[in-house]
């Protein structure tokens, strides 16, 4: 009976070497190098601005996010990046618009530290952003704009995330996400600024 259960024991250790020489490999991986971040996922979007006479426009709806961040690390924990965010939503509610498009798009440069061994990120970035409401008006018997793209304008994008080893090259995990922008928008003869804001909890992966 002993050679058996010697056997089993054998066995089991040349089964669980593998796993534990991964284990070794994922505990020993850290950032490096050129960096590539990427996110996917639902995203709510809101827009306001003050048209005058105590009134406001403003556009919301449930869509989209996409964003792309390029960098390099600089030290152990810090990388620099180049960020794009690009968000849209098919069926927004704008005032009397029916089936509006909501877009808004972030490109920016910024900071992602990471806090390790924990892999936890924090991402922040300052660029230019713009937004762009559009859909088929109600009749009404007046005259309605059908698209209303914002001039270029300022926006921020953070992000905040926790990732896993698949390997030591590259990790998977979930972000939440929070785009903000302000950008001046030509509507009822008033070139007001129109705020926006997207936020997201996002599938994220970043690869070295």
């Amino acid at each position: 009976m002993r050679y058996p259960l010697v056997t089993l024991i054998f066995a089991g250790i040349l089964l669980c070497a593998p796993e534990a020489g991964h284990a070794q490999q994922v505990a020993t991986a850290h950032h490096l190098g050129a960096q590539l971040r990427a996110f996917v996922g639902p995203a709510f979007l809101y827009a306001v601005q003050d048209v005058g006479n105590a009134a406001v426009d403003k556009a919301t709806g449930f869509g989209v996010v996409f964003n792309f961040a390029l960098g390099s690390m600089v030290s152990e924990d810090l990388a620099l990046n180049m960020d794009l965010a690009l968000a849209h939503s098919p069926s927004a509610a704008h005032g009397v618009l029916d089936d509006s498009v909501f877009s808004a798009v972030h490109l920016g440069a910024g900071l992602t530290y990471w806090w390790m061994p924990a892999n936890v990120f924090l991402a922040a970035s300052l660029g230019m952003a713009r937004t762009s409401v559009g859909g088929s008006p109600v009749r009404l018997g007046i005259e309605i704009p059908v698209n209303e793209s914002s001039d270029v304008g300022i926006g921020t994008h953070l992000a905040l995330g926790k990732q896993f080893w698949l390997s030591r090259r590259f990790c998977l995990g979930a972000t939440l996400s929070l785009l903000a922008s302000a950008a001046n928008n030509p509507v009822g003869g008033r070139d007001t600024s129109r705020y926006a804001l997207v936020t997201t909890a996002a599938l994220t992966a970043t690869l070295h």
